[in-house]
């Protein structure tokens, strides 16, 4: 059973194990669930900041166990009343280890998963919401999953995607044929190598989780996808080079790309971007489309010895996982994490992808309801922040 303790300008709260947990007065009469301040059912308030004394303080304050759930009961100074599941205060502490715990960290990739890579059976995934769910942690936790066995008919891969969330459209439309043919040689139809990259760095929000599904290849064909860790390849580096590692996570790289005399598109944001705890959150990385970095003077040493280092790391076989697609195969993957890449095409007929994209924020929404319905956790698993720029508040290095 929870203790609390009224301290007037802040609640202090006993939990069973041990530790103790401190809210103030006035992030309590905020975040208030009762009905008078909003519907927390659907997550809208009608309560109102600029309504509440910032010196509002707590008149009294009790702990009570109602059935299975533990509540905690307070009364403010400005005479109003609500009380809080202790779960969702204990879910939504604010000192700084609780915040340390609840930061996510992905696993990192390692020889066992390269030699054996996550995969998925389409009709499974399709029609049982357990099967499924799985197929979404994978990607949760290591940012890529294979789907085998799917129809090779153009749109099954945007079935897929639709099942995850909405299709995300831009300058290439809801789905993009990525048609290579020795028959028909264009500009667009390249047959070289393409080394590890993230996708479309130069949007402010780029690409989240991308599907590649394959309609076409020849059979006797070689031409491997190629897919590596972009958070294990940030981690080799803070290792190999902290000095390097911090300077990609604190200078913003620049990235551009034109397309037809008709979009500009610019960016700036770190390569590696890390919470505030230092934990790397995301990646943005393609250098066929970059622009000047912004960095300080006497940084660019140490930028560009971390910058060759990370693209030599990328550049490293024994990291990959490389998978000849074939008709039916998916690659499912979060473009904020994945390096993906292509060895050189080599056969005499064509290949022919397609690929679609659904934002991580539609993603992760799919996974909290299906994960809630299936009892496997509560609705409010964090979404990983992704490739945005670090934390200016960031105090601290992440743990060993």
């Amino acid at each position: 059973m929870i203790t609390v303790k009224n301290e007037e300008s802040t609640l202090a709260v006993d939990w069973s194990d041990g530790a103790t947990s401190r809210f103030h007065s006035v992030w309590l009469r905020d975040n208030c669930r009762c009905e008078a301040c909003g519907e927390p059912s659907i997550g809208r308030r009608t309560l109102r900041l600029s309504g509440i004394d910032l010196e509002v303080t707590i008149s009294a304050a009790e702990a009570l166990q109602d059935g299975d759930s533990e509540i905690v009961r307070i009364r403010w100074s400005d005479d109003h009343r609500g009380e809080f599941d202790g779960a969702w205060l204990r879910d939504n502490a604010y000192d700084t280890e609780s915040r340390r715990k609840r930061a996510y960290r992905p696993e990192l990739w390692t020889d066992q998963l390269r030699e054996h890579p996550p995969s998925a059976d389409y009709d499974e995934v399709m029609e049982n919401d357990s099967a499924f769910c799985d197929f979404l942690e994978t990607i949760h936790r290591h940012g890529l999953c294979f789907v085998e066995g799917s129809p090779a008919e153009p749109g099954t891969g945007a079935n897929l995607a639709r099942k995850i969330g909405f299709l995300q459209e831009s300058n290439y439309g809801l789905v993009q044929d990525l048609i290579a043919d020795r028959r028909h040689r264009s500009i667009g139809n390249d047959f070289h190598a393409l080394k590890p990259h993230t996708d479309e760095p130069y949007r402010a929000s780029p690409p989240g989780i991308m599907l590649f599904h394959c309609v076409e290849t020849d059979e006797n064909g070689l031409g491997a996808s190629t897919f590596m860790d972009g958070f294990e390849i940030a981690e080799t580096l803070r290792a190999d080079d902290p000095e390097g590692f911090d300077a990609l996570a604190r200078y913003n790289q620049g990235f551009r790309r034109h397309f037809d005399g008709d979009i500009d598109l610019i960016c700036e944001f770190p390569v590696i971007s890390v919470d505030e705890f230092g934990h790397v959150c995301g990646v943005r990385i393609n250098d066929r489309v970059a622009s000047p970095a912004c960095i300080d003077p006497e940084s660019v040493p140490v930028y560009y010895r971390g910058m060759k280092r990370f693209l030599q790391l990328a550049e490293d076989d024994g990291r990959m996982i490389q998978k000849v697609l074939r008709p039916g195969d998916i690659a499912a993957f979060d473009n904020h994490r994945i390096l993906h890449g292509r060895t050189e095409l080599r056969f005499q007929g064509r290949r022919w992808l397609q690929w679609m994209q659904v934002e991580r924020g539609d993603f992760y929404s799919t996974l909290r309801i299906l994960s809630d319905r299936l009892g496997r956790h509560r609705n409010t698993l964090p979404l990983l922040r992704g490739a945005y720029g670090s934390s200016d508040c960031r105090k601290e290095e992440a743990e060993a």
